[in-house]
């Protein structure tokens, strides 16, 4: 399987791609005439925040625990951040992919921002601050799945030219 991210080949059921971290794309064994699947968008991430929101609205969560989720959260989507920051687009590529990682990293900043709102909701206890958190993280989740679909796109353009170099 090729990376559309740093060109590398990998195992065929490599989820990521061994070299430079980047997740991989899926292909079909099935003929090349079938249409390509529409990726689902990204939501799961969206679901955990609103469920923790949820979960502390309800009394079922402390402070604290909604404290922790959000540390332990916001950890794991900095290492992601860093690596996507890391990942080396080959040049001949980078302009395709210039819009991309603009959208994402526009998602990614809206995850951030949402974060930093429900931090700011365990000193005030202010609701709102919830409330306009998940509502960053809503706007950010929906950039990221827009940048899923240019990348999709982008796949399709790179895929394009390799086999019409090959022919």
């Amino acid at each position: 399987m090729l990376c559309v991210k740093c060109g590398s080949e990998n195992e065929a059921e490599a989820k990521v791609c061994a070299r430079c971290g980047a997740l991989l794309p899926r292909y079909l064994e099935e003929e090349e005439a079938a249409p390509a699947p529409q990726q689902e968008p990204i939501h799961e991430r969206l679901q955990i925040f609103e469920e923790a929101v949820a979960k502390l609205q309800e009394g079922t969560w402390s402070l604290e625990e909604f404290s922790n989720f959000l540390t332990e959260t916001a950890a794991v989507l900095a290492e992601k951040e860093r690596g996507i920051k890391e990942i080396e687009i080959p040049e001949e590529a980078a302009a395709d992919f210039q819009e991309e990682l603009r959208v994402g990293f526009a998602g990614i900043e809206l995850y951030n921002r949402g974060i930093e709102s429900m931090f700011a909701y365990l000193e005030a206890q202010d609701p709102q601050l919830l409330e306009e958190g998940l509502d960053s993280i809503r706007q950010g989740n929906e950039r990221i799945n827009e940048a899923m679909r240019i990348n999709r796109a982008n796949r399709d353009k790179l895929e394009e030219a390799c086999g019409a170099s090959v022919l």
